[in-house]
């Protein structure tokens, strides 16, 4: 049922606006055809993909350091000035001492095992286990804690969620080795086998991290008006961030479209229309 949902989606206009993160070629081999992505035409050195429902694909590398330069670099391709944000799905592989091979997890705590840093992605998502994640810099091979081994997700977490929230940065990691399959036994082949039987999971939180990221930009998003004034009228810093403030309060108390009559106020002084919507704004608060 997700599965078509998620099909029927890609031929609509709803937007899908998650940054899927993978370090390796492998992993993203298996996500393209089923997530229907097109090569990215960009400059910058990471391969990407993406799909015209805003769906992308980033191949990071391996490493904390190559993870937290793609994010860099991807999040300065889409910045924009409208408030809107992206959510961040990490999927990669991992290993666990007794876990079955293609067996999958979110991560519910991502640790350092150097720094012993830790992070916690709030556990929004219903229908996909979770498990600690361990960020090492070398491959583990006793896995002593019950944990899934990985080398990118703190890095992944802790850069993400600058550039959004903690809500809507996730890591799925996808269990590749174990103590009966040493990691040097792993044959890659293997992994977009994995991510295909997986593809119920994936799609599922693929969507739902969608609907909450819609949900958040939407309750976050400037009304036109506040840009219209902006390119019409003079204000300091100051003024936009009064005007900003205002029409957002406006939208939140449902009177988006009162702000409309403001912009025949554009020949006015910008004291006199932000004095306007402050006074209307107080009356209704009154009432």
């Amino acid at each position: 049922m997700m599965i078509k949902k998620f099909e029927k989606s890609l031929h609509g206009s709803e937007s899908t606006p998650v940054n899927i993160v993978v370090a390796h070629a492998r992993e993203a081999k298996a996500l393209i055809p089923m997530l229907h992505l097109q090569p990215f035409q960009t400059t910058s050195r990471f391969v990407q993909y993406g799909n015209s429902n805003n769906l992308h694909l980033i191949v990071s590398g391996i490493g904390r350091a190559a993870m937290e330069a793609a994010i860099t670099d991807l999040s300065q391709q889409q910045a924009n000035e409208e408030g809107q944000i992206r959510a961040w799905l990490n999927i990669g592989i991992a290993g666990h001492s007794k876990a079955p091979l293609g067996s999958a997890w979110l991560g519910n705590k991502i640790t350092c095992q150097e720094s012993g840093v830790s992070a916690y992605p709030p556990q929004l998502i219903a229908g996909i286990d979770s498990v600690a994640v361990i960020t090492v810099d070398e491959p583990e091979r006793t896995y002593p804690e019950d944990a899934a081994y990985e080398m990118e997700a703190i890095s992944f977490f802790e850069q993400a969620t600058k550039y959004s929230t903690a809500e809507l940065v996730q890591v799925f990691k996808i269990i590749s080795d174990n103590l009966e399959n040493p990691i040097e036994k792993l044959d890659f082949k293997n992994i977009p086998i994995w991510i295909r039987l997986l593809q119920e999971q994936i799609i599922l939180l693929i969507s739902k991290m969608s609907e909450l990221v819609r949900e958040h930009n939407d309750s976050h998003r400037i009304p036109r008006v506040y840009r219209e004034l902006c390119s019409r009228i003079h204000l300091t810093v100051n003024q936009k961030l009064q005007l900003k403030r205002l029409c957002l309060r406006y939208k939140a108390l449902g009177l988006e479209a009162d702000l409309e009559s403001v912009i025949s106020l554009a020949g006015s002084h910008s004291k006199q229309i932000i004095s306007q919507l402050s006074a209307q704004i107080d009356r209704v608060g009154k009432q």
